[in-house]
């Protein structure tokens, strides 16, 4: 089961966040701590796993798995970043990210004539939302 969506910009800013089926919010108060909070562990985390990788070559940061949720991190080559939370029996997302990234944010957000996008600004483009939501409800992991 799919919990919720993140999308940051490479300066930490939130573009879009989107619930499905969260089912605790301790930090319901406060959203915009939460917000900085899981920016600020992906980029610890980023962070940590370039330095203990053996290779220099490394993919960087994919699934962190707890025994409550999975987080599914994919950084596109311009800095955005989505992040899934999900259950933790969900496989890897790291492909259905990058699919999300390259066929729905690029083409309706960034290629997208009727809207017009800059970058610290939150998305709020109507086809990426139903295009988002189609997909992501397609899934298996979804439900």
């Amino acid at each position: 089961m799919i919990f919720n969506l993140y999308i940051y910009n490479r300066r930490g800013k939130l573009l879009y966040y989107k619930e499905w089926n969260r089912p605790l919010n301790t930090l319901a108060d406060d959203i915009e701590e939460e917000r900085k909070l899981m920016f600020g562990m992906i980029f610890s985390m980023k962070d940590l796993c370039g330095r203990l990788s053996p290779s220099p070559n490394s993919e960087g940061l994919h699934t962190i798995r707890t025994d409550s949720f999975a987080l599914h991190h994919f950084e596109s080559a311009s800095g955005i970043m989505f992040i899934f939370n999900t259950d933790p029996g969900v496989e890897n997302l790291y492909q259905t990210l990058k699919h999300i990234y390259s066929h729905i944010y690029i083409e309706c957000v960034c290629r997208n004539p009727l809207y017009e996008h800059t970058p610290d600004s939150p998305i709020k483009c109507p086809l990426f939302v139903q295009k988002l939501d189609e997909y992501v409800m397609a899934q298996s992991f979804a439900r």
